[in-house]
């Protein structure tokens, strides 16, 4: 009995927080057939990592963002990683805090006056230096207003 409260309360308890993502955009607005930038700003806790693109054996973050109608969504930007030796091994790590970036491009066809909610999965795995925590997946939006002469990008390949 003591043992199935004791899992019980397990499953309730909320995971471990070991980084905090900031979601952010390169602008409120955007008219259409503009871009904007979508920002995650991530701080691993202190002693944490997590893997970086390339970590072979490894489950590196990826960030994942969901289609929209009217919008193109580009390939996400990495920042350059740090290197960790575990015995005779080099793993790509992210263990200070970075920002991934993404740009989306807004459709000639959308409609001034819509709201643009797009919504999307981080997904990482957490290590400290004895242990790596189970996967886990976070949730992240941005909203972005459609209007004529909006702030985002035009044209081009500004940047």
């Amino acid at each position: 009995m003591y043992m199935i409260l004791l899992l019980s309360l397990l499953q309730i308890l909320p995971a471990p927080k070991h980084l905090a993502i900031v979601a952010t955009a390169s602008a409120a607005t955007a008219a259409p057939g503009s871009k904007v930038s979508l920002f995650l700003d991530i701080t691993p806790n202190p002693g944490i990592h997590v893997y970086a693109p390339g970590a072979k054996d490894y489950l590196p973050i990826a960030v994942t963002i969901d289609p929209h109608p009217g919008v193109t969504v580009g390939a996400v930007k990495y920042p350059k990683s740090d290197t960790m030796v575990f015995d005779d091994e080099r793993v790509p790590v992210y263990h200070k805090a970075f920002r991934l970036v993404d740009e989306v491009s807004f459709a000639s066809s959308l409609k001034t006056a819509d709201t643009v909610t797009l919504t999307g999965t981080v997904k990482y795995q957490a290590c400290d230096d004895r242990v790596c925590f189970l996967p886990a997946s976070v949730p992240v939006s941005w909203t972005i207003k459609v209007k004529a002469g909006g702030s985002g990008k035009t044209g081009g390949s500004g940047g």
